[in-house]
């Protein structure tokens, strides 16, 4: 049971949706479904997205932004990493659009951003989404083995804040946990400008006395995680 799982954040991830907000994401959501046929990509509220090989593929306008389009990726395993330190493997069933919707998943950034013309109709960002979509699977060097840090140096504006669990995670696939352990001190000790984290119940620990858990963080977890299993 994992009704205990959350996200701590001192700013709301996402607002509530309007009538307004809904009917626009509906009509747009409609136009990408048009555009986007027999191109291979699947659509999903405002996102198309696609896995290919090891990796999930994402195109959608910029959160908060009706001026902004993005291109993001991330290695799959990322999330199957995530999600086996917060106990909730599974997740590992959902379809490749849950990797940028869902609400427990790693952020990534942007690798390629694109503005539009704020006077333009669902079905121009519709055709602009699909031709950037094509453009960047085409570009595999800029998707595949791509340099977390970096990437999140170069988007625009710039919130690291938001990749630093996703920071430990690729450090741990990247076979470095000397800096993930790292990281995950920065984080527990407030040298770290965290600003959201996930936490949840770790379930392999002794319960009290009165038969509960404590609730970790994210970073506690993943300490235990790299402690309970050794490369």
């Amino acid at each position: 049971m994992h009704g205990t799982l959350q996200l701590i954040d001192g700013t709301a991830i996402s607002a509530a949706l309007d009538a307004g907000d809904i009917n626009s994401m509906d009509t747009l959501s409609k136009a990408i479904r048009t555009a986007a046929k027999g191109s291979g990509w699947s659509v999903k509220r405002d996102v198309l997205s696609r896995q290919i090989g090891k990796y999930a593929l994402a195109v959608h306008p910029r959160r908060g932004s009706v001026e902004c389009i993005e291109f993001r990726a991330k290695p799959i395993v990322w999330d199957h990493t995530l999600w086996s330190i917060l106990q909730i493997e599974d997740n590992e069933k959902q379809p490749v659009s849950f990797h940028f919707l869902g609400a427990f998943t790693c952020d990534c950034p942007a690798l390629i951003q694109e503005t539009l013309v704020r006077s333009e109709t669902p079905e121009e960002t519709a055709e602009k989404m699909t031709l950037l979509a094509s453009r960047a699977l085409a570009k595999e060097e800029i998707w595949q083995n791509f340099n977390l840090l970096h990437a999140a140096g170069c988007e625009q504006p710039q919130a690291a804040y938001r990749y630093h669990m996703t920071h430990v995670i690729e450090r741990i696939e990247s076979g470095d946990r000397r800096s993930a352990q790292l990281v995950c001190e920065l984080a527990l000790s407030g040298e770290l400008d965290l600003r959201s984290t996930f936490s949840s119940i770790d379930n392999l620990s002794a319960p009290d006395a009165d038969g509960r858990r404590e609730s970790r963080s994210f970073f506690e977890l993943a300490q235990l995680w790299m402690n309970r299993n050794k490369p």
